[in-house]
């Protein structure tokens, strides 16, 4: 059977109410998925500033514990050094100044933590580019300190350690120390100047970022 012009319009006309609820309802489903996916996406949001609130949050330990090992490691390299200049001003044939980290029982090297794994977590990004660029110079400077000691100790071990107790093969026959030896502290003093430096940047960050958490 043909369908004319008359009855599609009353077709129509009969399932007009059913096709508004239809379309009503598919409004309303659309309506509320959409809702949903919003109030997703703002959950998610805050969940991710959470986290890298938290992750930014656990820097300040790290800086501390570099702070505190720093100062540690300062008070003790000052006392050595002191003692051995004053035993050099006074004619004295000493024994080198050794500083060693954890006292020779284990750590290579001064502690350092995961920045880069702060950086991968994405988490970083929450920071202002210029408290970012100082943090990836200072924990890229306190990894180069790590490496300049891991230098000073393999030659503590190998060449300063390795005499015994006895000084008196670490000066020449007129009573200088041998250059290879001299060098050696001044590796030290060098470590001692840069872990300063460090210390301040840490101490100098903490507060930059302790200021942005409470932002």
């Amino acid at each position: 059977m043909a369908v004319t012009r008359e009855t599609a319009r009353a077709w129509i006309a009969r399932h007009r109410p059913l096709a508004g609820k239809l379309l009503f309802e598919i409004v309303i489903v659309f309506i509320g998925v959409t809702a949903a996916f919003a109030m997703e996406g703002i959950r998610r949001d805050r969940e991710d500033v959470r986290y890298r609130e938290s992750m930014i949050a656990a820097l300040l330990p790290t800086l501390t514990n570099v702070i505190e090992h720093n100062e540690r490691m300062a008070r003790e390299m000052t006392a050595k050094l002191g003692a051995f200049d004053r035993d050099i001003a006074a004619g004295k044939h000493p024994a080198l100044p050794v500083y060693r980290e954890g006292g020779g029982r284990g750590g290579e090297r001064p502690p350092t933590r995961a920045w880069d794994g702060i950086v991968s977590t994405g988490a970083a990004k929450a920071l202002s580019p210029e408290l970012f660029f100082e943090l990836s110079l200072f924990y890229t400077r306190q990894e180069s300190v790590g490496e300049r000691y891991i230098r000073y100790n393999d030659f503590t071990e190998s060449r300063v350690l390795a005499l015994g107790a006895d000084p008196a093969p670490l000066y020449d026959a007129a009573g200088r120390l041998k250059p290879e030896f001299a060098a050696h502290i001044d590796r030290l003093r060098d470590i001692m100047a840069v872990n300063d430096s460090l210390t301040a940047q840490a101490v100098a960050l903490r507060g930059k970022l302790q200021a942005f958490l409470k932002q």
